[in-house]
This record gives structure tokens, C-alpha cells and sequence, in this order.
């Protein structure tokens, strides 16, 4: 016996419904626990007091796994969301949670182990899997190992400060290379997961993930995977990495990125093209809200960062804006069949959304194809309008609103801008 009492906190990854993943084995987290020193330091006779203590403990430590569980699932539910504020404010919510429990389980005179010493132990778990992994001949039994401390890395990372650790440890290196270099494709997707939690909205993970040539790994395995899951995670990763970090972004284009995302675009799943299109919008946002710094100072220099990336130029260049267009026949084409599919809603709703988020940029595209986009956008609006089936409440919100987004595309993509009136 160790002595260690473990509490198994599950967790349903983010995106499960959208990534279809083929996940069997238990996602489990593991907040390790330890009793008292003097505990550790007893004859074996006081492990029959250890267990009585801890079956009298049972129910409160159930009721704060339950507790850390429904949080996980929550957070899940946000956890790629493209809107800034939710995240940090989720972010700030789970830190506040995550003591509150640590306070609550010291009340039950258990010790919790400090992150850092966690995070050692995970390293030290995983590094005894790095060559298995890097050969590709780890057994099911430690494949299932390695994900499960992917797992719980993935948990504590959802910290900022812990984060940090993790990239002073060498993490990046150590632990996140070796799972790309490898080829079991659930190891990748875990560990794409991990880096894009680790440099999610930290500046210091962000600038050592640029520093290690991470955007190449990225778009490495993004150019040569096939797997759905790991394309997916790749995205993710890419996404938090690069967002608010002009640095990153132009070494992001300077490796092809914009053309890999055209060929995703040109042809590609779904929800793969969704995700490439809604990273285009960040960045394209990111670049309009410059206009909202107050500071003049502040904000010409922030603008004199944004401006080594030549962003807009190389949309253009890289012909994004026809593809978007070609897009949207495609939901045309498919709309000829009649059918009401949630999937292609929600994909012609993020075209629709994109289409209009570039428009300043590629007005003059979008001016030279009018004959074309007109009609295909009027019968857009008439199939939907017109839609004879019936229809849930949810669907026909979903209706209403997305009939609003193409009226508004309509006027937006096609309207003379003030300058020109």
C-alpha cells in the first residue's frame, strides 16, 4: 500500500459531439490526495485506521467530485468559444472553484498535493512511456496510461500559473514533441488538446511554444493527418497559439498556413472548413478592433505590430475570398435537395458569418462575382422563407435567425461603402 487515497474526477472533453470521437476508455482525471505525514511514517497496523477514515469520508469527498464534474462539463461547453471575455471569465470562475474545493478538503483534514509536485509526478509517469511512444510500440495497457496523464496534465493547465510550470518544466519539449512525433493519433489529438490549453490566453506559453518551433509542428501534422479528431485538435491548438500574438501570426503565414487552411477550405469535412473559417475570423476581428483603443499611442503601435503580418494582402492573394463565395453556391447546391440539416445550417451560418467579417476586404471580390452571389443568396433566403416541413421550437429559431445573418449579408457584401456614396 502507498497510502494514497485518489478521488477519480471524470471528464467529457470539449467537442465530443463534433469530433465524433471513438473514445471507450475511461476519461478520467486524478486529484491525488495524501494523509498526513505522521500517517505515511505509522506500522502497517494503522492502515486499518486509514481505511476506516476514509470510508467515513467517502460521501463529502463524492459530493466535491460531483461538484468538480459538473464545473468540468460546464467548462467543456465553453472551451473553444471564440469569445474572449466568456473564456476569461470561465477561466477566473474555475480558479475560484478549484481552492474553494482545496480549502473544503483541508477542512477534512486531507492534504492536497501541490500542483507543482502533481505536475513532477506526471512528468516523471510520462517520461518512462517518451521512447514507446516516439517508436510506436507502447501496449494498449500503457497507451491507456499515457492518455490518462495527458488527461490529468490537461486538467491542471486550465491554470494559468500552472501552465507556466508546466513550459519552465520544458513540457512543451518533453512531453507535447514526443506525443506528435508519434503515430498512435489519440496520443496526438490528447496532446494537441494539452498545448492548446497550456498557451490559451498566456503570452509567456504562447512566446516559448513560437520559440520551439511549435506552428510547424502544427501545420506538420495538420498537412498530414486524416483523422477528423486530431485535424480538429490541430485547429484548436493553432487557434490559441496564434490569436493575439502578431509574432506568431506572421510566422504562421511565413509557413504556409494560409494555404494550408485554402486546401482544408477547397476540400475538407464540415466541421474541419467551419473551424478553419471561424480562425480567419478571429484574426480578421482582431485586426478591427484595433480601431477601439482609446490610446493613440497604444493603439498605432499595436497596429504597427498587426501590420508585419500583411494579413488582409495575403487573404487576397491567396484567393480566400472566392473561396468563401464557392462556399456558398456549395450551400446552394445542397439546399436544391430540400432537406433541413442542423449540420448545414450551422455550416452556411459561419460561411454567411465569415463573408460578412471579411467584407471591407474583399468588397471588390465579392463586386466582381455579383451576378453570381445575388441569385444564389436570394434563393438562399426564398428556400428558407418558404420552408414547408415541420419544425421544432429550436429549429425554428435556428430558421429566424439565420434567415436575419443572409438578409444581412445580402446588404452588407453588396452595400457602397460611405466613401463611395
Amino acid at each position: 500500500m502507498t497510502g494514497v487515497t485518489e478521488a477519480k474526477l471524470m471528464d467529457d472533453t470539449e467537442e465530443v459531439k463534433e469530433e465524433d470521437e471513438t473514445v471507450n476508455r475511461s476519461n478520467s482525471k486524478s486529484l491525488t490526495l495524501h494523509p498526513d505525514k505522521s500517517v505515511l511514517e505509522t506500522e502497517e497496523a494503522d492502515s486499518v485506521k486509514i481505511k476506516k477514515e476514509s470510508e467515513s469520508l467517502k460521501f463529502p469527498i463524492d459530493e466535491l467530485k460531483a461538484r468538480l464534474k459538473k464545473l468540468k462539463q460546464e467548462e467543456a461547453d465553453i472551451s473553444n468559444a471564440n469569445d474572449g471575455e466568456t473564456r476569461s471569465k470561465t477561466g477566473k470562475y474555475f480558479k475560484r472553484f478549484y481552492e474553494t474545493v482545496k480549502e473544503e478538503l483541508n477542512a477534512l483534514k486531507i492534504n492536497v498535493t501541490s500542483d507543482s509536485e502533481l505536475l513532477k509526478r506526471f512528468f516523471q509517469k510520462f517520461l518512462s512511456y517518451k521512447n514507446s511512444i516516439t517508436t510506436g510500440t507502447l501496449t494498449d495497457v500503457e497507451t491507456e496510461e499515457v492518455l490518462d496523464i495527458l488527461n490529468n496534465l490537461e486538467y491542471l493547465l486550465h491554470q494559468i500559473d500552472n501552465a507556466k510550470i508546466f513550459s519552465d518544466m520544458d513540457g512543451l519539449i518533453k512531453i507535447i514533441s514526443p506525443c506528435l512525433n508519434g503515430t498512435n493519433n489519440e496520443i496526438k489529438a490528447e496532446a494537441l488538446r494539452l498545448l492548446g490549453t497550456a498557451v490559451q490566453s498566456n503570452p509567456k506559453v504562447q512566446a516559448k511554444a513560437l520559440e520551439n518551433d511549435f506552428i510547424q509542428k502544427i501545420l506538420h501534422v495538420l498537412s498530414t493527418s486524416s483523422k477528423i479528431e486530431v485535424k480538429s485538435r490541430c485547429l484548436f491548438a493553432l487557434s490559441a497559439l496564434i490569436r493575439q500574438f502578431p509574432a506568431a501570426q506572421k510566422a504562421w503565414i511565413d509557413h504556409g498556413g494560409l494555404q494550408l487552411l485554402g486546401k482544408i477550405l477547397y476540400d475538407d469535412q464540415l466541421q474541419i472548413q467551419m473551424k478553419a473559417m471561424k480562425l480567419i475570423n478571429d484574426l480578421t476581428i482582431e485586426r478591427q478592433n484595433l480601431q477601439e483603443i482609446y490610446d493613440v499611442e497604444q493603439r498605432q503601435q499595436k497596429m504597427r505590430e498587426y501590420a508585419i503580418t500583411d494579413f488582409e494582402q495575403r487573404l487576397l492573394r491567396h484567393d480566400y475570398c472566392k473561396l468563401l463565395s464557392n462556399l456558398m453556391v456549395k450551400c446552394f447546391k445542397e439546399k436544391l435537395t430540400g432537406q433541413f440539416s442542423i449540420e448545414n445550417n450551422d455550416f452556411l451560418e459561419v460561411v454567411s458569418d465569415s463573408m460578412i467579417t471579411v467584407s471591407p476586404i474583399c468588397r471588390s471580390e465579392f463586386k466582381d462575382i455579383k451576378l453570381l452571389l445575388v441569385p444564389v443568396i436570394d434563393n438562399l433566403l426564398h428556400f428558407y422563407q418558404n420552408l414547408n416541413i415541420k419544425l421544432t421550437v429550436d429549429e425554428t429559431d435556428v430558421l429566424k435567425s439565420l434567415i436575419l445573418l443572409i438578409e444581412r449579408l445580402k446588404v452588407t457584401i453588396f452595400e457602397a461603402p460611405h466613401d463611395e456614396l
